[in-house]
Formats: C-alpha cells, structure tokens, sequence
C-alpha cells in the first residue's frame, strides 16, 4: 500500500473539498478509499462499472494516465477533473 494525495477540482471541489489523503494499492482502490471518506456520492461522480468514468481527467504528478495506468508511490497526487464545458 502507498499514501497518495487526491486534488479534486471544479465542481468535484464544490461538493467534496479540496484534497483526501488515502492509503491504497492502485488508482481504482484510490478512489474507493476516498469514498470511504468523502461518500458514496464521491465513487458515482468518478466510477461507473467499477472503472474509471471516461468523462473523467485523472492525472497522476500532473501526467494524464488516461491511456495507461501508472504504478502508484508514495506521495504521489492524484488529480481529478470533471468534464468542463464553456461557451
């Protein structure tokens, strides 16, 4: 298990906070780990399925691990992102 940091923005930080720290083994159970914390409304926004909405924006040390899932250390941070709309 690593301890990571989770930035949530926009309106991810509107309704759950800032930031969680977590204690986890890979990003699937970050997020669940979070929940634990924030809710179970925090996996719905995030997860679908048991995997990672793909209207999400996750980076890990500011890298997109959209494509490919990168191991997890400790002190890493993981950020996350709702769709987001202008206009």
């Amino acid at each position: 298990m690593v301890k990571v940091k989770i930035e949530l923005f926009a309106t991810l930080r509107e309704k759950f906070g800032k930031e969680v720290e977590v204690e986890c083994e890979n990003i699937e159970d970050c997020l669940v780990q979070a929940s634990k914390i924030l809710g179970k409304e925090f996996l719905d926004e995030v997860m679908k399925d048991g995997k990672i909405r793909d209207d999400r924006i996750i980076t890990i040390n500011g890298r997109n691990i959209k494509d490919e899932l990168k191991e997890l250390k400790d002190g890493d941070v993981i950020a996350i992102f709702p769709p987001i709309a202008g206009g």
